[in-house]
């Protein structure tokens, strides 16, 4: 089962997802992406899954094409959240590889070892990153 909330703010809408991301309860998604999708006018489309316990392959390739399609991975519930991550990954001309290996380097660097030389330089190295790169709670600005 998934429940589909969204809320309409000034600059953005946000959908809300609870419960089970299957093959079953992707066309409701879809579906409501539609309808939130032609009404965008210009704002920033958020997809909040801090409430999605479950995706399988056919919700994963959903959740990808989704972000593709101009919607945000927001907050996602910690079974979750290495899917977000690896999604988050997916950008033009890098390899996931690539881009793992600096997110585990990056987090065991700096949540360990914060004043560290090797972890000024990933904070040098991660202000040159976009954000989708950067993982959750990293403080360059």
């Amino acid at each position: 089962m998934l429940r589909i909330f969204v809320f309409d703010e000034p600059y953005t809408v946000k959908l809300r997802l609870e419960g089970r991301l299957t093959a079953e309860t992707v066309p409701l998604l879809t579906q409501h992406w539609a309808e939130v999708r032609s009404r965008l006018k210009g704002r920033k489309a958020i997809l909040d899954l801090g409430d999605v316990v479950e995706v399988d392959e056919t919700g994963r390739r959903t959740l990808a094409w989704l972000s593709g399609s101009g919607a945000t991975l927001g907050y996602a519930h910690p079974n979750v959240r290495p899917l977000v991550e690896d999604l988050a990954c997916d950008e033009p001309g890098i390899s996931q590889f690539s881009a793992r290996l600096w997110k585990r380097l990056h987090v065991a660097q700096c949540y360990e070892r914060w004043d560290s030389r090797l972890c000024q330089l990933c904070r040098l190295i991660c202000v040159l990153l976009p954000p989708a790169w950067r993982p959750c709670g990293c403080r360059a600005s």
